[in-house]
């Protein structure tokens, strides 16, 4: 039977491109297949459609894939938005000129199609985080065909996560995000994995992975699971989740998102977050891998390294035949 292959992949910062022999390290530590290289683009005001490729972004990336390739490891592109020097996140850039907007990020990613060609490096992102433009389908359409005809790798487009509630059935956000059109266009669906699971710190690892299938948080009893697999049957495309983030502190699953759902430390909460995920996830047929947040900074509460969620995403397999994948799949449960 042939290799059953899902990926491992970390983050790297943008803001750190200069040096990765930090995150080659902990690729090898985490037992990683792949690594998603950032190409940092200054966006100096969030209301604004100016932005210019940092003066090193390519450099820096090119010399990164040397060591990467020499470790066996496959590569993400991602054009990614540094917005106001790193003062504010992806999300925050709502630009009032739409259509100069589409002009310049175009020009971006097919700069960096034209890069991961030559490169040889297999999939291109041409979005995180930029929800104030997702709206817009046939400018997205219409980038991914101009990219196509300089570029032959896979080409995704990563959506951030979303909340339902049963107390608000006529909220359609949910409805018109799984409806967009881009993503029939795109190789596989990415979604950033910051789903509000619960309200409890601390929670056991049974009630984080129920949360994955109704979540708790504010009695929201969102499906996210279920939710999900729409993603997957709507455009028959596989799932990646191309941030998976967790801090080391109590309430990280009521808030993934945040860097400080609290001030006190848990790298239990932070070890059962990754397990429960992997366990929802990891056997499931149409799901194509994950991406750690992140491999790259120490300092931060996010980095898994040296704390007990290393060994939990260490030991996740990641490439076996479909003979053996259910016993090895067992077996990693078992273990955890």
């Amino acid at each position: 039977m042939g290799k059953v292959r899902k990926i491992k992949s970390g983050n790297l910062l943008p803001d750190r491109m200069d040096d990765v022999s930090l995150p080659l390290e902990n690729a090898g530590r985490l037992k990683l297949n792949t690594l998603n290289v950032p190409l940092r683009v200054d966006v100096p005001n969030p209301q604004s459609a100016e932005m210019t490729m940092h003066p090193q972004s390519l450099s820096w990336a090119a010399k990164a894939m040397e060591p990467i390739r020499k470790a066996g490891l496959d590569a993400f592109l991602e054009p990614f938005p540094w917005v106001n020097q790193g003062g504010l996140a992806e999300t925050a850039w709502n630009p009032t000129d739409v259509k100069e907007w589409f002009h310049r990020w175009g020009d971006i990613c097919l700069q960096a199609a034209k890069f991961a060609q030559e490169e040889r490096i297999g999939t291109l992102v041409i979005s995180d985080g930029i929800i104030h433009l997702e709206p817009y389908p046939d400018q997205w359409i219409q980038l991914i065909k101009e990219i196509r005809q300089i570029y032959d790798g896979k080409i995704t487009y990563r959506t951030q996560w979303w909340y339902t509630s049963w107390v608000n059935p006529l909220d359609r956000k949910f409805q018109k995000k799984l409806e967009n059109p881009l993503f029939g266009q795109v190789d596989f669906i990415s979604i950033s994995a910051y789903f509000e699971l619960t309200n409890s710190w601390e929670p056991t690892e049974k009630e984080l992975i129920g949360a994955w299938y109704r979540s708790t948080r504010y009695m929201r009893r969102q499906p996210i699971v279920e939710q999900i697999v729409q993603f997957h049957q709507r455009w028959n495309k596989p799932i990646f989740f191309g941030e998976v983030g967790y801090v080391n502190f109590a309430g990280t699953n009521c808030m993934p998102w945040s860097v400080n759902p609290s001030d006190k430390p848990s790298p239990r909460e932070q070890r059962d977050c990754f397990s429960a995920f992997y366990k929802v996830f990891w056997h499931q047929p149409w799901f194509l891998g994950a991406s750690v947040f992140q491999i790259h900074m120490p300092e931060s509460a996010y980095y898994p390294v040296g704390k007990p969620a290393e060994e939990v995403i260490r030991t996740i397999p990641w490439e076996t035949t479909g003979s053996t994948l259910q016993a090895r799949w067992r077996d990693f449960l078992h273990r955890l």
